[in-house]
C-alpha cells in the first residue's frame, strides 16, 4: 500500500493526454450544422451554473428498496498509467460485487486488458458478463481479443455484453466523407456471436446482478457537453453530431450509497448521477470512479460540476482516463470531503467497498 502525499493537491497525478477517439475539438468547439438544434448539441460554455436541478420525478420514481451490494472491488485493468502491467489511452475494470464479476469496458489495445490480467492473476475465463459504456475504440478495443482468448476454456466466458440502444448506428467523420464508417462495433458484431457470443441492448436502467445496474442510455437534463465532437451520427432525416447517445454507466447500490462506474461519461457525470438517483435509488453518491471526459472542460464547468457533486454527498473520488488533471485537481480540494479520498487509480490498483483506510490506495487482486 502505498501513503497519500502530505498536500491534498500531492495525490493527483496527470492524466495524460492520447490521440484516441476520446480526445477531440474543445468542448467548444462548433456544432455541425446538420445536428439539431437541442441542449443536447448546443451546450453553452461555460455551462450555466444553476443552483437547482430539475426535479428528477420528471422520471419514474426509484425503487425503495432492493438488493444493496455489501462487497465491492473495482480494479482497473486500463488506463492511462500504470502500477502493474502497461498503461494505455483506454478503459477497463474488473467488477466484484458480492460474488458476482463483471468486466467494464475492454481497453484500447486488442491485448492489453488480457496482459495486464495476466500480471496481476486475474483468469478472465471466470468472468461471464461484460459492460461496455460506449462505441468508442480506447472502450471497445479489446473485445473480440479477450473473447477469443477465453471461449474454448469456457464458453460463457465474456459471453454476454450489455450495451446501451444505439451502439451499432453508423459513424462517419465529415472531413473524410462518408463512406468511411468509423464504428468498429458494427464490423466486430457478427465476428463476436460468431464465438457464441451474444449482444443485450438495453434502453433504460437493468440489474444484471442484485444490486448492480446498468444505467442504459443517459437522458441529457443538464446542460452538459462531455464529448469531443467532429463525428456524426446516422439519425432519423440524416446525420447528426454525434453525441454518443448510447452512453451508459454501471452503478452498484450500497447500504453507503450509489457507486457509480464511469467509462467516460460522455452523458456528463450531472446527468448520470442525476439518472441513477431518479431510476435505480435516490441515495448519496458513495464513490464515482472511471473516467468523467472532463479532461476539456473550462475551470466554470469544472467548478459547476463541482458543486452538483457536492450536493449529492460525493464522498470518494478515484478518477481515471480521460478526467483530467485540473478537474482532479479541483473536487480533491473543493469537494471530496477530509475523511474521503480523491486520487488518481492506476491499472492495477482498486476502490474497495469495505473501508480503504483514507489516504491510501490497494493493489489487485
Amino acid at each position: 500500500m502505498r501513503e497519500r502525499g502530505a498536500p491534498r493537491l500531492a495525490w493527483v497525478i496527470t492524466l495524460g493526454l492520447g490521440l484516441a477517439s476520446c480526445r477531440g475539438p474543445s468542448a467548444s468547439a462548433p456544432v455541425s450544422a446538420s445536428a439539431p438544434a437541442s441542449a443536447t448539441t448546443r451546450a453553452p460554455a461555460p455551462i450555466p451554473a444553476s443552483p437547482s436541478a430539475p426535479p428528477e420525478a420528471a422520471t419514474s420514481p426509484a425503487p425503495a428498496e432492493g438488493h444493496r451490494v455489501q462487497a465491492l472491488t473495482i480494479t482497473l485493468l486500463s488506463t492511462t498509467h500504470a502500477a502493474v502491467g502497461t498503461g494505455e489511452w483506454g478503459l477497463s475494470a474488473l467488477v466484484e460485487a458480492d460474488g458476482h464479476r463483471i468486466l467494464f469496458d475492454t481497453g484500447s489495445g486488442r491485448h492489453t486488458v488480457l496482459r495486464n490480467a495476466e500480471a496481476l492473476g486475474i483468469d478472465l475465463a471466470t468472468i461471464p458478463t461484460v459492460v461496455l459504456s460506449h462505441h468508442h475504440d480506447d472502450h471497445v478495443g479489446g473485445l473480440l481479443a479477450l473473447r477469443r482468448a477465453v471461449v474454448e476454456r469456457d464458453p460463457a466466458a465474456l459471453a454476454t455484453v450489455h450495451v446501451g440502444a444505439g451502439i451499432f448506428t453508423p459513424r462517419r467523420r465529415p472531413a473524410q466523407g462518408k463512406d468511411r464508417e468509423l464504428n468498429a462495433m458494427i464490423a466486430m458484431r457478427p465476428a463476436f456471436e460468431a464465438t457464441g457470443g451474444t449482444f443485450v441492448e438495453h434502453d433504460g436502467p437493468a440489474e444484471l446482478a442484485p444490486g448492480v445496474w446498468v444505467t442504459g442510455p443517459v437522458p441529457r437534463v443538464h446542460l452538459e457537453r462531455n464529448w469531443s465532437g467532429g463525428r456524426l451520427v446516422a439519425a432519423e432525416g440524416g446525420w447528426v453530431e454525434d453525441s454518443l447517445p448510447e452512453g451508459q454507466e454501471l452503478v452498484v447500490d450500497t447500504d453507503e450509497g450509489l457507486v457509480v462506474l464511469s467509462g467516460c461519461g460522455h452523458a456528463g457525470v450531472i446527468n448520470i448521477v442525476t439518472h441513477a438517483r431518479a431510476r435505480i435509488r435516490a441515495a448519496p453518491v458513495r464513490a464515482l470512479v472511471g473516467g468523467l471526459h472532463l479532461h476539456q472542460a473550462t475551470a466554470a464547468q469544472i467548478e459547476w460540476t463541482g458543486e452538483r457533486l457536492r450536493e449529492v454527498g460525493l464522498l470518494e473520488l478515484d478518477a481515471a482516463h480521460c478526467t483530467g488533471e485540473a478537474a482532479l485537481a479541483h473536487l480533491a480540494a473543493h469537494v471530496v470531503p477530509e475523511a474521503g479520498r480523491a486520487m488518481e487509480l492506476r491499472v492495477g490498483e482498486r476502490f474497495t467497498l469495505a473501508s480503504t483506510p483514507a489516504g491510501e490506495r490497494t493493489k489487485g487482486p
